[in-house]
């Protein structure tokens, strides 16, 4: 193993015989597509690899590697899909030099050991929805009721209206026939008593009106 020592004041001797570190993936290489595609590559990339490590699947709860592996994910879809973020991605990438060229001196991280990524969520969490015993009800249940209780407003909607609109309609029955019923006695008394009748009555009528009393007084 080669070995590169070089004098100092204090005879101290540099060891450059470590492995040469783990390049850390960019954000393309998380999604595993080129760094010229669109963004709905990215978006289609995103889907598909949250479909495999997404913490609400059942096979990745208990799996710690692959919680964090969707992390990653996440972060790197959130920089790849808007643009403006993109291009300052990018631009970092270019101006960032190798680790090679960079100053051995103060680092203090194992070169051969993994990122420790640890993601922003609590293992054991409490109730879901703060309640205790009260379990998470899936999002298909949820649609079922929503839909249930649109069906049942909808029903009740119409229902009201409906009766409503009876309600009025025979109200408008009743007075139409008490005007008809009106009509046709006023008609009878014509044709039984004739116009003279007719006219003394009204005559009469108009004399015991209180308006006319008052008038005359």
């Amino acid at each position: 193993m080669l070995r590169l020592c070089l004098p100092t004041r204090a005879g101290y001797v540099r060891n450059f015989s470590h492995d040469k570190p783990r390049k850390p993936e960019t954000h393309y290489e998380v999604l595993n597509i080129r760094n010229d595609c669109s963004s709905r590559e990215v978006r289609n990339a995103f889907v598909q690899l949250s479909k495999l490590y997404h913490p609400d699947v059942k096979s990745n709860a208990a799996s710690p590697e692959r919680t964090a592996r969707f992390v990653q994910i996440s972060e790197a879809y959130k920089t790849l899909i808007k643009p403006q973020r993109r291009r300052d991605y990018d631009d970092s990438l270019l101006w960032q030099p190798p680790r090679s060229d960079r100053s051995p001196v103060g680092e203090t991280v194992n070169p051969g050991q993994a990122w420790d990524v640890r993601p922003n969520y609590d293992p054991n969490p409490g109730p879901y929805y703060g309640i205790r015993g009260l379990k998470r009800v899936s999002n298909w249940q949820v649609v079922v009721v929503l839909m249930a209780l649109g069906f049942f407003g909808a029903l009740f909607g119409f229902t009201s209206v409906r009766s409503s609109f009876q309600l009025s309609r025979q109200i408008q029955d009743e007075i139409s026939a008490e005007a008809n019923s009106h009509h046709a006695a006023v008609v009878a008394d014509a044709q039984k008593y004739g116009n003279e009748e007719q006219v003394r009555r009204m005559v009469d009528r108009m004399s015991r009106s209180p308006f006319n009393q008052s008038s005359a007084k």
